[in-house]
């Protein structure tokens, strides 16, 4: 985890010797509703299982929200600041049989994957004109992680996945003249080793001379977990919707 914090370190450091900044000061906030589809699979012990958290845990798609907040201004060296927040949990009840943390579990399985997270990004605007460029660093940080519980025995084992991580952070937005249409991708990410999170979106947009827009597209979210002997390889997509409000 030092290695990971060292590296989005230099990368923070690498964006703030940018010069550019926004031309003038704004104000978004926004929020999405985010269809979300669950695949991936879980292992703890040395002996354990792979545990598919579909076929074997139940897990089934969410409908989650996110919400947002960002700020640009004009003054140069200081970035501009963009708050988020993304609920991302599911839970599942089923039969089945197998080792996790040196425990077997048989029986009912009450389990829950709590990837939830709050993000504070820092950027700058370096191209703002019909297409927007934003290079930044993003701090997130995650409420839970794995949770699975034997309903029988109340056995409990857990993945903890908590903690702040810093990731790289860019963005591009493609406007159609004189339409308020526009075309956007972003993503954060972060990679060493054998642990890693891919975290993107992309999508299509209309703003209206007043400020209000609406946006939809596709965002994936993917993380690859090896902490001694637990290991996870969780990804979640789908489709998102919502509205903004550009001050």
């Amino acid at each position: 985890m030092k290695k990971i914090l060292l590296s989005g370190l230099i990368g923070l450091s690498a964006v703030t010797n940018m010069a550019a900044h926004a031309d003038t000061l704004g104000f978004v906030v926004g929020a999405n509703v985010w269809q979300q589809s669950f695949s991936g699979d879980v292992q703890s012990g040395s002996s354990g299982d792979i545990v598919d958290i579909n076929d074997t845990l139940g897990f089934d798609d969410e409908t989650a929200s996110n919400f947002y907040v960002a700020f640009e201004h004009p003054v140069p060296l200081i970035p501009n600041v963009r708050l988020a927040r993304t609920e991302l949990e599911v839970a599942g009840n089923e039969t089945a049989n197998f080792e996790f943390d040196g425990i077997n579990y048989s029986g009912k399985i009450d389990s829950t994957l709590d990837l939830s997270h709050t993000d504070a990004t820092l950027y700058y605007e370096i191209l703002d004109n019909w297409v927007s460029i934003d290079i930044g660093i993003t701090v997130r940080s995650f409420d839970e992680g794995f949770t699975v519980t034997e309903e029988t025995t109340g056995d409990t084992s857990e993945i903890d996945i908590d903690g702040a991580i810093p990731m790289l952070y860019v963005g591009a937005k493609f406007e159609l003249p004189l339409s308020g249409l526009y075309i956007s991708v972003s993503g954060n990410g972060i990679g060493y080793d054998d642990a890693s999170i891919i975290d993107y979106q992309a999508g299509i947009g209309y703003e209206s001379d007043s400020g209000f827009g609406i946006e939809a597209g596709l965002r994936s979210f993917e993380i690859e977990y090896d902490d001694d002997d637990e290991e996870a390889d969780l990804t979640v997509d789908g489709l998102y919707a919502g509205v903004f409000y550009h001050f």
